[in-house]
């Protein structure tokens, strides 16, 4: 036993894989997941498994839990990510204006129409910091991820 050597991780590659692509731009994910179907079928599953992006949202994410999470994403962020993003985060975005107060939803909506010089990398941004906020509130036990049965 002396003779094993310390393990660098305690998760498994799943985990780290997944906690890394957690964090990744949406295309480079993509990318990194359709090379690891390539290799290796039943590992990219897992891997996709493991990971919570925004478009996850619907799924993972309780209608209950919006309310809380929406007040600690910034603001800006959610103006910013409902005013430019693409038809594949529509779902997510509806989701979370559907479970919050319609006021609040519709002056989002508002000041998202209004939002002018909208980049696809600051709206990236914004799902980033986001999705890390429902993170945190996951893993402080505030809020909890829905089974993912993928």
């Amino acid at each position: 036993m002396s003779a094993r050597p310390v393990t660098a991780f305690t998760d498994g590659p799943v985990t780290r894989v997944g906690a890394i692509l957690n964090y990744a731009q949406s295309r480079v994910r993509d990318d990194v997941l359709t090379g690891l179907e390539g290799e290796d079928k039943d590992f990219a599953d897992s891997v996709r498994a493991a990971i919570f992006t925004f478009a996850n949202i619907p799924e993972r994410i309780s209608a209950r839990d919006v309310p809380r999470i929406q007040r600690d994403i910034a603001p800006d962020d959610l103006t910013l990510i409902v005013a430019g993003a693409g038809e594949g985060d529509r779902k997510a975005i509806d989701f979370l204006l559907d479970n919050i107060s319609k006021r609040m939803a519709e002056n989002i909506r508002e000041e998202a129409k209004e939002k002018k010089g909208v980049t696809p990398e600051d709206v990236e941004a914004a799902m980033i910091r986001a999705v890390g906020v429902i993170r945190d509130l996951e893993a402080a036990g505030e809020i909890f991820f829905v089974a993912n049965d993928a």
